[in-house]
């Protein structure tokens, strides 16, 4: 009944996943949740803005599928180079599904323990609404296993600076070319306006 509502609340739909680049209506920082992150500042979607984004959604003590998707996201920061890198374009997010055991300092550690550089890295947890709504629009799913465990999707999102889904990857482990080309183009796009 809640995803229901939530496509009616913001009127628009969303991919439930598309491997190939697309663009959709509406966007991801229409979302009111708040969240926080690695450092414990609180923070809405909205503020993030601005970016070309890459986000993937976990939880820190995932044993098999989230260090995988971590492995991809640094696969994808490593083809990027010079100017594509620049933390002013493009920002990776890790999102945690499990806001009761992944507080900002668990968090921080995932910072420490994948030498994320957090100029360009923004990992943050939230509560169990937020991160309903915020996988709902991104076409992610999962449920609570055991105590510990999750099961989830394994997808890799690309946005764009004003929120829309660019492109999703859920080959994990895979090729990751067609997901760097869209994070290519999508801040080649966004310099180009502003320059």
């Amino acid at each position: 009944m809640k995803t229901l509502f939530l496509f009616f609340l913001l009127g628009t739909t969303f991919p439930v996943l598309a491997q190939e680049s697309s663009s959709t209506e509406g966007s991801v920082y229409d979302l009111e949740s708040k969240w926080r992150n690695q450092e414990g500042k609180e923070i809405a979607l909205e503020d993030l803005k601005g970016k070309v984004r890459i986000i993937a959604m976990g939880y820190t003590s995932c044993q098999y599928a989230c260090p995988r998707i971590i492995a991809d996201l640094k696969r994808i920061e490593q083809e990027l180079e010079g100017r594509e890198l620049d933390p002013d374009y493009v920002s990776f997010s890790f999102i945690s599904i499990d806001p009761k055991t992944d507080t900002p300092e668990r968090m921080k550690k995932l910072e420490k323990d994948y030498k994320f550089d957090p100029r360009r890295w923004l990992l943050l947890t939230g509560d169990d609404d937020g991160v309903l709504e915020l996988a709902v629009v991104l076409g992610m799913k999962y449920r609570k296993t055991t105590a510990l465990d999750f099961a989830h999707s394994n997808i890799i999102t690309v946005i764009s600076p004003d929120g829309r889904i660019l492109h999703q990857n859920s080959a994990i482990g895979a090729g990751i070319s067609k997901t760097v080309r869209a994070i290519r183009d999508a801040a080649a796009s966004m310099r180009d306006k502003q320059e």
